[in-house]
């Protein structure tokens, strides 16, 4: 790849809607070279697959957890669960005391009662038995999308508007192209789930999850390994108690390194997901963040794999 692909690459991340001509404009090629471009990055897998970043609370998802496991090699079957378990939306293996470290979504407490009951069946299975749960206060950014204020309203949303948040949500199992659907498309592929709705109607649901913030970014999953970016780490940080949001907003929430962070209830009050090209780098990091008087102490965990990363599930099993 060279820098044109990075800037059409870049320009696809923050809105995958972008049109040929501006981003032709931008770099000033024509609009088949750009789009030529665009196919040779889909189809050597640097661009996995258009999508969107939603918003959980408004859709009725209110509660992010994370939960930490302690397995060995011999229970293949806790991850398998884990991978099929709607309300799990990422999950990883990790160095360190607990082997596997998930991200869980709930809509209220019995949905959380449902599923606890499942895993806590399963860990009762399990050589170890142990397992800690860590409770997402607030949600700073996700996704690369910083979140500016967390809503906390519901909206009331059909079957429709949850099918083409589905849809947008999972588009390589419904379209194989590296660009978004247009409304036209989305109508016609909303038709092959027997739901018959126009064109204009299709446009007027997008335009209202989008002023609503359900959508907050149409964007590009990317293939990191494929730009170098090879190392992830969960960091845990410890800041002065009313030092929090600042550090959260004012310092961590703006590096591009860092695409997820959340306040928890614990010691470490701040958990964020960074991704860098090699340990020297993430070294560079923890450098610059102590250079905050606000920070106390962190620590890290290493990913070793990632085992499922994709989209909310909106099923509530």
């Amino acid at each position: 790849m060279d820098e044109t692909d990075l800037t059409i690459l870049e320009t696809l991340q923050r809105d995958s809607r972008t049109s040929l001509t501006k981003i032709s404009e931008k770099v000033s090629l024509s609009r088949f070279a750009v789009k030529d471009r665009i196919q040779r990055l889909f189809d050597e897998h640097i661009i996995i697959e258009p999508t969107i970043v939603v918003n959980s609370i408004p859709i009725g998802l209110r509660r992010t957890l994370f939960f930490e496991f302690k397995t060995n090699p011999h229970e293949p079957w806790l991850a398998k669960l884990l991978e099929t378990t709607a309300s799990c939306d990422l999950l990883e293996g990790i160095a360190g005391e607990y082997s596997l470290w998930a991200r869980f979504r709930f809509a209220d407490d019995e949905h959380f009662g449902r599923v606890l009951r499942r895993i806590d069946d399963a860990m009762g299975k399990s050589y170890f038995k142990k397992y800690r749960v860590v409770n997402a206060i607030r949600i700073f950014k996700e996704a690369g999308v910083v979140f500016k204020a967390e809503s906390k309203r519901i909206l009331k949303l059909d079957q429709v508007d949850l099918k083409i948040l589905e849809i947008l949500m999972n588009q390589a199992k419904y379209t194989k192209t590296p660009l978004p659907p247009t409304s036209v498309q989305l109508c016609r592929l909303l038709h092959d789930f027997r739901i018959y709705i126009s064109q204009p109607a299709v446009f007027n649901r997008l335009s209202r999850l989008e002023k609503e913030g359900v959508i907050l970014r149409h964007t590009v999953r990317i293939d990191q390994l494929k730009l170098g970016i090879k190392t992830r780490f969960i960091v845990r940080v410890r800041a002065n108690p009313n030092a929090y949001d600042a550090v959260a907003q004012g310092f961590l929430a703006k590096l591009t390194a860092i695409s997820d962070l959340y306040r928890t209830g614990e010691e470490y009050g701040l958990l964020a997901i960074l991704s860098v090209r090699d340990v020297s780098e993430y070294n560079s990091f923890l450098l610059r963040l102590y250079d905050s008087s606000d920070v106390i102490d962190t620590y890290s965990t290493l990913v070793l794999e990632e085992r499922k990363n994709s989209s909310l599930s909106l099923a509530n099993e």
